[in-house]
């Protein structure tokens, strides 16, 4: 089951860092906040906590119209994004 979670993860996550990438550009709040949360759901079920705790930031402040901190944890999402989809394919989830 674990090695399912991790692939779906894996597979899904760049649909859903684009969908959030997507609404900081048009600065869309409410797209923000919702691909904030769908992406902060699955970073929680593996566990990948910065990436969730940097996802529920974003939907935060996308809920609160603050869209002016979204260039700061964009880049944090991005790497912590990076750094997992990186880890889960070293330890062999992503194939």
């Amino acid at each position: 089951m674990l090695g399912i979670l991790l692939t779906t993860f894996a597979d899904d996550a760049p649909a859903r860092f684009a969908a959030l990438e997507k609404g900081v550009q048009s600065g869309d709040a409410k797209a923000i906040q919702t691909a904030a949360h769908a992406f902060k759901s699955g970073a929680g079920t593996i566990h990948a906590t910065v990436l969730a705790a940097a996802l529920a930031s974003a939907e935060n402040a996308a809920r609160g119209g603050q869209l002016e901190s979204m260039t700061d944890l964009m880049e944090q999402i991005r790497s912590e994004h990076h750094a997992v989809l990186l880890e889960l394919e070293a330890i062999g989830r992503t194939e």
